[in-house]
Parts: structure tokens; sequence; C-alpha cells
């Protein structure tokens, strides 16, 4: 038995008998196939996973794999993927259905630019400041982004692709077979390409419908120095509800870019102004996060069970599961259903109204989302046995690399 095979071996005595069999929720690839089947019985969805031993903590985990060599991570890498590309689960399948959106090599799609900034040669001309890109790692730009992100909930999903609300391309943000990011977003119950399934159902749901004023906010954030920082934009400092800076560079590029008002607003902007000029910004960016948010909250919902949601979509969680499960998983159907921000309030109400009356429906979402958490797990026991098999749990240290191979013997003399 070659090495590949004896690890799968092991999988699936290791991932397999620890949790719960629920019938699984249609699928989009049942419902291709014509083969629709029934949700869990009642009661599936309140089953629990039979007791396990205590798992290492999560700096035990890092440094375990810290313990690998560089070629021992890619072996086990490859190792992960192939073993959950062969499980046969609801998660897997709805990773499937959405890879077939794209038939695109995931490695050949576009690269994320840097984030672009308004210029103040064009939008505040009689404010030259001059706009500074701050390093990844500077410490304000980490103390900015730490304010900035407070309320976002962590999942603990390190994504490699994400969709891009300006362009409505799915990009490339990370090393898709970067061994690390990939194995422990495993360890946290994501399997490989799970973010790749988000983004394309985010793509999916998107009509275009914000997509000129999300791409105005899709600027970076800066302040009134000219600092630009590295991996916030402007929706993620407007989304924050954190006191931020807002240089009339940027709050008049959004005026500029989505009112062609040229002349009611020129920098420096006065104090006077201010309130009808943010107000007008902010009916601009509630509209676009009423129609981002609600379709990044079904995406994540699409292939994960019990993950935390941002913008106060967290209560839906379970009428989301019930919504997708309704619509047999399949984006096309919901997509259809979303309301226009002007709606969206009045929708909310009544679509949770719907379902909240519907027990048949409330229970089938609760069974989506259990059936999902099920598969997480067997992801995260498929990454230990993993560990396991490659006896890095009971390393202490990297082993030495060999000694450089000696050098060739000079020929003979004839």
């Amino acid at each position: 038995m070659n090495p590949m095979h004896e690890v799968l071996a092991v999988l699936a005595t290791v991932a397999g008998a620890a949790f719960p069999a629920f019938e699984r929720p249609a699928s989009p690839l049942d419902a291709a196939a014509g083969e629709f089947q029934g949700t869990a019985p009642a009661g599936a969805a309140q089953a629990q996973p039979a007791a396990t031993p205590a798992e290492p903590t999560p700096e035990r985990l890092r440094e375990a794999w810290s313990f690998l060599t560089e070629a021992e991570q890619v072996d086990a890498e490859a190792y992960l993927r192939e073993a959950t590309r062969h499980m046969d689960t609801f998660q897997q399948s709805l990773i499937a259905f959405a890879r077939g959106l794209d038939p695109r090599d995931p490695g050949l799609l576009p690269e994320a630019p840097p984030t672009p900034f308004y210029s103040p040669d064009t939008h505040a001309p009689r404010q030259p400041i001059d706009r500074r890109r701050l390093e990844p790692q500077d410490p304000r730009a980490l103390r900015q982004q730490k304010t900035m992100f407070t309320s976002v909930p962590k999942t603990g999903h390190e994504l490699g692709w994400r969709y891009d609300w300006a362009s409505r391309e799915v990009l490339r943000i990370g090393a898709p077979s970067e061994p690390t990011r990939v194995f422990f977003n495993a360890l946290a119950g994501f399997p490989p390409q799970a973010d790749l399934a988000q983004a394309l159902i985010e793509q999916a749901l998107d009509d275009g419908g914000q997509q000129k004023t999300l791409a105005a906010f899709a600027h970076a954030y800066t302040d009134r120095s000219g600092s630009v920082y590295p991996g916030l934009s402007l929706y993620d400092a407007w989304s924050s509800g954190a006191e931020m800076e807002m240089p009339d560079v940027d709050v008049l590029g959004i005026i500029h870019d989505l009112a062609n008002d040229w002349t009611t607003w020129i920098a420096p902007v006065p104090d006077s102004q201010h309130d009808e000029l943010y107000g007008k910004v902010f009916a601009y960016f509630q509209d676009a996060k009423r129609h981002r948010g609600l379709r990044t909250a079904l995406a994540m919902t699409y292939v994960n069970g019990s993950i935390p949601l941002r913008d106060g979509y967290g209560g839906h969680r379970d009428r989301f599961h019930s919504w997708w499960d309704e619509q047999a998983s399949t984006p096309a159907g919901i997509a259809e259903l979303l309301p226009k921000p002007a709606d969206w309030a009045k929708f909310l109400e009544e679509w949770s109204a719907r379902i909240d009356q519907d027990a048949d429906l409330t229970q089938r979402g609760q069974v989506r989302r259990a059936t999902l958490d099920a598969d997480a797990a067997r992801v995260r026991a498929t990454a230990l046995a993993i560990l396991v098999e490659f006896k890095a749990l009971e390393r202490k240290a990297r082993p030495s690399p060999p000694p450089p191979a000696p050098p060739p013997a000079p020929p003979q003399k004839q």
C-alpha cells in the first residue's frame, strides 16, 4: 500500500466513527440528477456527536505543525485535499456545485490588485496632501485594523479567494496551495475551497444593482495626513461603527463618482456643510450595505453551519439555512427573491415571520445547520488524523535537514 493509501485508510477510521449520521438535506447536485431526498426526521438536529478524547490546544497544534518539514507540510496538505475531496458529505456536494458555477482553474483566477485610493489631484486639488501607503505591518495600520474590525466576529477562516463587489469578479488573495493556511482552515472545520465556494455564491447572488456604489466604497481608507491604510476600505470603515477620519478627498471622491456633482461641495469643505455632505454619503452607503451584507451572510451559510455572521445577521442564521433548504441550496432561486435596498427592512420582517411560522421549514433549517456542523467536524478530525499519522504531535522539534550531498568525485586519470 502506498503512503497516500495508508493515510486515507487511517482517515476513514478516525474521521468517520464519532459523528451522527443525518439524512442529507436536498443538494443542488441532487436536483440536477433528479434525486431529491427527504430531510432528517424530527429530533435529528438535536443529535450530538459521541464523546471524544480531549483534543490538543490550538497552540499545541500550531507547534506540532511547525515540527513538520516543509516537504511534509506539502504532503500533509495534499493528503488533506485528497481525503476531503472524497468525503461523501452534504458540504462537499455544495462546494462541488459552487465550483461548477465557474469552470476556470481556481489558480488562474485574477489576483486581487492593490486597493485604489482617491487622488487629491482629481478630487481635492485645493488640498494637495500626498497619499502614502503604509506597510502592512506598520503599527498604525495594525491598530486601525483592530479598531475597525472589532465588531466583526472572528470565524477562524483565512480566505484565499474573495468576491470583489466592485468588479464582480472572484479574486485570489492568497496562495491557493499554501499548506499552512489550508491546513489550519481544516482544523477550524473549513474544508479546502470552502472560501472559493463562498465567493462564487456571493457572485451568483449579486445582480450588480449596487456595483457602482460598492466600487466607490472599495477605495482605501485614509486619514487627513495622507496615510493610506492597507487592508481597510471605506466600506470597512463606514461599516465599523468606530470613530473614523473623513478627509474631504474621500468623501468628495464618492460624491463625484456617484452623483457626478463637482460644484455643490469643494475642498476644503467648511464645517457648516459637513452634515449635508456626510448625510448624502451615508445614504449611498446604507443602500450598498443592505445589498452586500445580506448576500454575504447568505453565502457564508451556504457551506458553513454555525458560523458567526457580521452586520447584525447572526439572529437570522437558522432562517438562512431554512431558506437555503427551501430552495434546494440553489442560489438562482434565492437571487430572484432578494429585495432592493429600499425594501430591505420590510422584506426581513415578512420573510422572518414566514419562516418562523412554518415549523417544518424551521426544523429543516436546523437540520441543515447541524448537518454542516457534523461535516465540518469530519474535516477537523481528518486534519487531526493527518497530524497523528505524520507523528507531528510526538515530536519535540523539526527534524534537521539532511546533510548536503558530497561533491562528485573528480574523474580518474587514465
